[in-house]
């Protein structure tokens, strides 16, 4: 009986010597990108977890198609999802996600642009005119309007295959200020004269690519010349020993934001977690692994980011005043869906 009752006593001391954050654990499934821009999110953004007592639980979104069929269908599942700010706002209209939880989620880390009601901006990202430096040197195109211009500058072009900155960027080229591009967007001429400029470089466009993988390809195999290139692949692609310069100015930086499903559960431990997710540290930490840009500008103070990195980020000092902000309410309006559809009827 004695030894017993000092098995029993051993046992319960031990339960005691367990941190009581360990069984209070909540899990939070995450659906993201995969590969390693979600390894970045999960290690390095959401390097609080478990801190906060935080499981995450990994998933794929399958990019704004995924997102959205899971959305509409009220599956169950999800915590947490990313997508750029447009799909963000679509969600946000249609009532398929809920409101950030701002007493929990502290926006003064960011812009009050990117704290939305119902989601918030967590890492920028930029597409830009990148060009072969082996071909072209120090000479090479350094504007939409050297883009534009096959005689100039003759070579292969590629850009985006779904049509995504096509029209801004052929705006540019004819001329068109930056502060007036989404406004003349928004009338049926502009439009008109967007594609009129299009159509005349269509010819010298061999690839229109359909995803970030085949734009890097592209690059790497030396099968065009210049395109429209997001900023970490092309970081990736110089990585890999191939050169290509990137050219920051009239780049057009866009927003990724994180959203929650109406029907996910442990919200409290969610809005934690995005909280967590724009600490200084997180992000800048996310951004030197990842090369997308922190949305929490004091990421870049103190020596947080190395140099090697801060040069390829879109929204480090030196580089965010020479691009152009995407509109992301004209993407999400239900008559850029016509003119997006429009786009795919002239790449036939």
């Amino acid at each position: 009986m004695k030894f017993l009752k000092i098995l029993v006593l051993g046992a319960v001391a031990a339960l005691a010597q367990v941190p009581l954050a360990s069984q209070a654990q909540t899990t939070v499934t995450f659906a993201g990108f995969g590969g390693p821009l979600q390894e970045a999110m999960v290690n390095q953004m959401f390097a609080d977890a478990g801190k906060l007592n935080i499981r995450i639980k990994e998933d794929r979104n399958g990019f704004w198609t995924g997102i959205k069929a899971h959305l509409m269908a009220k599956a169950p599942g999800w915590d947490l999802t990313e997508v750029g700010f447009a799909r963000c706002e679509q969600a946000a209209q249609a009532g398929l996600i809920q409101d950030v939880d701002y007493t929990v989620v502290d926006k003064s880390r960011i812009s009050a642009a990117l704290a939305q009601p119902k989601y918030v901006g967590v890492y920028t990202f930029t597409y830009g005119l990148t060009y072969q430096t082996k071909k072209y040197g120090a000479n090479g195109p350094k504007s939409w309007a050297d883009f534009f211009d096959v005689q100039k500058f003759p070579g292969r072009r590629t850009m985006l295959a779904d049509g995504l900155y096509a029209l801004e960027i052929a705006l540019l080229a004819d001329g068109v200020p930056a502060a007036d591009i989404y406004k003349l967007l928004r009338t049926p001429a502009g439009v008109d004269r967007a594609f009129a400029k299009l159509e005349k470089l269509k010819p010298h466009v061999a690839v229109w690519y359909k995803s970030s993988g085949q734009a890097m390809q592209l690059m790497r195999d030396g099968e065009v010349d210049m395109g429209l290139i997001s900023n970490a692949r092309a970081q990736s692609v110089v990585k890999d020993g191939t050169p290509l310069t990137f050219v920051w100015d009239q780049a057009f930086i866009d927003t990724e934001c994180l959203m929650v499903p109406n029907n996910a559960q442990n919200t409290k431990a969610v809005m934690q977690l995005v909280n967590s997710a724009l600490d200084t540290k997180n992000q800048a930490a996310f951004a030197t692994a990842s090369y997308y840009g922190p949305t929490n500008l004091k990421a870049f103070e103190g020596g947080l980011i190395p140099a090697a990195a801060m040069e390829w980020l879109p929204s480090a000092p030196q580089n965010l005043s020479r691009q152009v902000w995407a509109d992301q309410r004209w993407y999400a309006a239900p008559e850029t869906e016509a003119v997006l559809q429009r786009f795919a009827k002239f790449l036939q």
